[in-house]
């Protein structure tokens, strides 16, 4: 049985981008992500003004990932059943009442349940990714989900903006403008995007013989369980590196003159989604043409490496944008790659299963690498902190090396 969906190759070569349909699709990751940002950059402050301890943030950051992985997989297969529409709106509420909790939060305790309840939502993403999947074929869907990422990083810089100007005034004023900005997500989901089913899952239950979808059949794939590890190694490394770069940086690091805080971790995110844009625009796509998908993902390993050991050893203000160049740069390029790579080897019908399922794994490291992250810290341990996320980016490196197809590219359709 294949899971890989036979594509046309007249509609492979010829099919456009459709730019009607995803202009809204953008503005609501973009809106999402730029509430995510705002309140990135005053979550630690909040989490040490209420006398909270690296490994402490490191449990805030784990309980919204727990959320997650017990989330994700059930809104991809909702959308899948039920549509992309109805399962993005309800977790956008989901999100809106997270954050009104987050505001008024008066104990870590409240902190806690409203980052559980924001980890419910975080299925956003790979419902947008299928909503795209649906939408194109996959010699575009590479550069389809570039533009999806290319949202992101833009809600990052206006997110990170709005939350650097508003810190001063406020730990909690960013928490009310992402409240703000989810709201205007729903706002256009509800008004712009298709509420229908994915065509291959509405006629395969009105014929009444659609095969059953399960992770286990997805899992058949070998390509796939090798991507899902890969993924899974990424974001360990990724997860432990940036859960603890602001107390890291609080800890180690002099800005012009003074601590770094909630406005200089603003500055970080704002470059980080500018890097993410432009990556987007200009880079993906050419390496997309010169490089195999197992050499690209080589290249983000071999990219964020070179950050987090930059990162380790900055000092200064230049070294340490270096450090944010190779890591945003190789986030920016895995999240599209990785995508793509995902719904190429599924049929339409799994692509809400898929992706849900595959950011439920993500989310799985993304438990254990704050927590882990946050010890470490705890004792100042920064070198082993480092080496840790170094030696989580090697491993998968190695398994990509030894377990993905080493010639072509996913993304060209099947021949049968």
């Amino acid at each position: 049985m294949s899971l890989v969906p036979s594509v046309p190759a007249s509609d492979a070569v010829a099919e456009p981008l459709g730019w009607r349909m995803i202009l809204p699709v953008f503005v609501i990751v973009c809106t999402y992500s730029a509430g995510v940002a705002a309140v990135l950059p005053v979550l630690p402050f909040l989490v040490r003004e209420m006398g909270g301890s690296p490994l402490v943030l490191g449990i805030v950051i784990a309980t919204e990932a727990i959320s997650q992985f017990a989330s994700a997989p059930v809104l991809g297969q909702l959308s899948d059943r039920f549509g992309r529409k109805q399962v993005l709106m309800a977790s956008q509420a989901i999100a809106a009442v997270s954050l009104c909790v987050l505001a008024s939060a008066p104990s870590i305790a409240f902190i806690l349940l409203a980052r559980g309840l924001f980890g419910m939502t975080a299925g956003n993403i790979s419902v947008t990714a299928a909503y795209i999947a649906d939408h194109t074929v996959p010699t575009r869907r590479r550069q389809a989900m570039g533009v999806l990422m290319g949202g992101a990083g833009l809600g990052g810089i206006i997110g990170a903006g709005l939350s650097g100007l508003l810190s001063d005034t406020s730990l909690t004023a960013p928490v009310v403008v992402a409240l703000a900005l989810t709201l205007a997500s729903i706002a256009v989901t509800a008004w712009r995007l298709d509420g229908g089913r994915p065509k291959t899952t509405a006629t395969a239950d009105a014929g009444g013989g659609g095969e059953a979808i399960s992770f286990r059949a997805i899992l058949g794939s070998p390509v796939i369980r090798v991507l899902i590890i890969v993924m899974t190694c990424h974001f360990f490394a990724y997860g432990m590196y940036v859960s603890q770069l602001p107390v890291f940086l609080a800890d180690t690091f002099v800005w012009n003159g003074h601590a770094f805080g909630a406005k200089e971790l603003s500055y970080l995110i704002m470059a980080d989604g500018a890097i993410n844009i432009l990556v987007q625009l200009f880079l993906l796509g050419w390496l997309g043409r010169h490089l195999n998908e197992r050499n690209l993902i080589l290249v983000i390993f071999a990219l964020i490496c070179t950050g987090f050991v930059t990162a380790g050893l900055a000092t200064t203000i230049p070294v340490l944008a270096l450090a944010v160049l190779c890591v945003s740069t190789g986030d920016a390029l895995a999240k599209p790659t990785y995508l793509a790579a995902l719904s190429v080897h599924v049929s339409p019908q799994r692509q809400g299963v898929v992706m849900g399922a595959g950011q439920a794994l993500v989310a799985a490291a993304d438990i254990v690498s704050p927590v882990l992250g946050g010890f470490i810290l705890g004792y100042a341990l920064y070198g082993l902190w480092i080496g840790a996320a170094v030696a989580m980016a090697i491993g998968g490196a190695v398994l990509a090396v030894a377990g993905l197809p080493g010639r072509g590219d996913p993304e060209a359709p099947p021949s049968g």
